[in-house]
């Protein structure tokens, strides 16, 4: 249930000394070259490492919240998934780690606020879900913030939405590690009717908020875990 994918280092694309590992579910071992990696947790289980003792950097994304059902434009958009890491955690050799890894929020199919997505977390540290929608004129926070009502675009890197009203976004930017070079994650959903999800980031593993729709909302993105070996600041 894992695929390995091989980057070139800075010294010449040399392979880097990998992790042995078993995992329940599903996820990317990714090769970063000078002795460097990463792994993709992309569903939750159950993390062993075979090998020896290793001392990781956790980067962990929320659940993002499922877009609101409405009737009318004065609903706001739902916020992606909040995001967080953590520096030098020592995980041991033939010790058993959950991984979990939060839902999003389902499509709201009725009238009525959004759904709520769901807790990331590893290694004794979890971070929360996105906020959703819950009625007529909210919108609300998240890793990004949800658009504002009549048309808000949902924000992006941890910004606020824009538009009437918009959710609040962590202030913080939502980037694999914190870093500038890294994947973006947890954009947050639009709001009604037609606001755009930030940076379109949708789907599994983004932690991207729900849009809010006159009629069915949208569903939010789950959350993913990456973990690498500790790397000085």
């Amino acid at each position: 249930m894992g695929i390995a994918i091989f980057n070139y280092g800075k010294g010449g694309g040399a392979l880097a000394a990998l992790p042995e590992f078993t995992f329940t579910g599903s996820y990317q071992l990714i090769d970063d070259g000078d002795d460097n990696w990463r792994i993709k947790f992309l569903t939750s289980g159950t993390l062993t490492f075979t090998d020896k003792n290793w001392t990781l950097d956790v980067f962990k994304v929320g659940g993002g919240a499922g877009g609101a059902y409405c009737n009318n434009q004065y609903w706001g958009g739902s916020g992606g998934g909040y995001t967080d890491t953590t520096s030098g955690v020592v995980a041991q050799k033939n010790t058993v780690y959950p991984i979990v890894i939060g839902a999003g929020g389902a499509a709201k199919t009725s009238q009525g606020g959004g759904n709520a997505g769901g807790v990331t977390s590893a290694f004794g540290y979890s971070v929360n879900p996105g906020t959703p929608s819950p009625s007529e004129w909210a919108s609300n926070p998240g890793g990004s913030g949800g658009g504002g009502y009549n048309n808000g675009t949902g924000g992006t890197d941890g910004g606020n939405g824009t538009g009437s009203s918009p959710g609040a976004g962590q202030g913080t930017t939502t980037r694999e590690f914190a870093e500038a070079g890294g994947d973006l994650y947890s954009p947050g959903g639009g709001g009604a009717n037609g606001g755009a999800n930030g940076a379109g980031l949708r789907g599994a593993n983004t932690g991207s908020g729900g849009c809010t729709r006159i009629g069915l909302g949208e569903a939010g993105g789950s959350g993913i875990i990456v973990i690498r070996n500790h790397r000085a600041a």
